[in-house]
This record gives C-alpha cells, sequence and structure tokens, in this order.
C-alpha cells in the first residue's frame, strides 16, 4: 500500500483497522527479515527486528488495559513472536523463526481484525487534510463532512 493510501486508511478506519494495520505491518517485516537473513544483511535485520519490537510493545499496550482472556491470549502470543524473532532472527539469524511468526500471525489474528475492521463503524470525524499543493475532503459518510 501506498504512503497515501495508509495514511487515508488510518485517519478513517476504527480501533479493529489500526490494530490490522500494526499486525500488517509486522508481517511485512517478517517477510523483510526472513530476506535480510537470505541476504546475510545483519544490519538491515537488526533495524527490522527493533522496528518489529516497536510495532510488538504497541500491541502489549493495545491489550494492556483488559482482564478479559482474549487481551491475555493476544498479549501472551506477542510475548511469543518477541522471542521467536529476537532469538532467531537477531541472535541465530534463523528464517524459519520468521515464518512460523508469520504463520501464527496471519491466518487467525490479522485476518480477524482485518473483519472486524470492515463490520464495525469508524471512529472518526470527517474533515480537511492538508496536503504539500492540495486540500482534501475526507468524508466516511455521505451525510457527514465538513466543508470550509
Amino acid at each position: 500500500m501506498d504512503t497515501m493510501g495508509l495514511e487515508k486508511r488510518i485517519s478513517t478506519t476504527n480501533e479493529a483497522g489500526l490494530i490490522a494495520i500494526l499486525y500488517e505491518a509486522l508481517i511485512h517485516n517478517f517477510t523483510n527479515g526472513i530476506r535480510a537473513i537470505d541476504e546475510k544483511d545483519y544490519e538491515k535485520l537488526n533495524k527490522i527486528t527493533n522496528h518489529s519490537r516497536d510495532i510488538l510493545a504497541e500491541l502489549l499496550v493495545q491489550f494492556s488495559g483488559g482482564d478479559d482472556e482474549i487481551s491475555s491470549n493476544l498479549r501472551e502470543i506477542n510475548f511469543y513472536i518477541n522471542k521467536l524473532i529476537t532469538e532467531g532472527g537477531e541472535y541465530e539469524k534463523d528464517s524459519t523463526l520468521f515464518k512460523t511468526s508469520i504463520e501464527i500471525l496471519t491466518p487467525p489474528i490479522c485476518e480477524g481484525f482485518q473483519q472486524l475492521e470492515i463490520k464495525e463503524e469508524p471512529k472518526t470525524v470527517t474533515g480537511l487534510t492538508y496536503g504539500k499543493s492540495q486540500l482534501e475532503e475526507h468524508a466516511i459518510k455521505g451525510n457527514r463532512s465538513f466543508e470550509g
């Protein structure tokens, strides 16, 4: 997804969509981590691993407020993935652990949040966004908009 498309998605999505975006970024990082290991580009691998840890930290914050079973399970999965990428990616340079992380996230978790993103209403306000040379109006529903 291009930068403009990602910015628009972030500004118009709901909470589940934001979580889905974080998981999508993790999967993208893990794919790049596999490639970096195959190319023996360990400096790039280190950057990818650190960025992935930042994303995992944000996900831990998002699920830290709930004492429910789902939040607890997602925290445990995120801790486990952090362990995999640290041990496998950073220390052992083993791409299979990144592949395992992708398999854990792709079908159940990431796709689940993507489906919730579609089914739940966005919790954003419409308005104007400013670009370098343009002013755009974003409206989530046809009957709600802000015009200047």
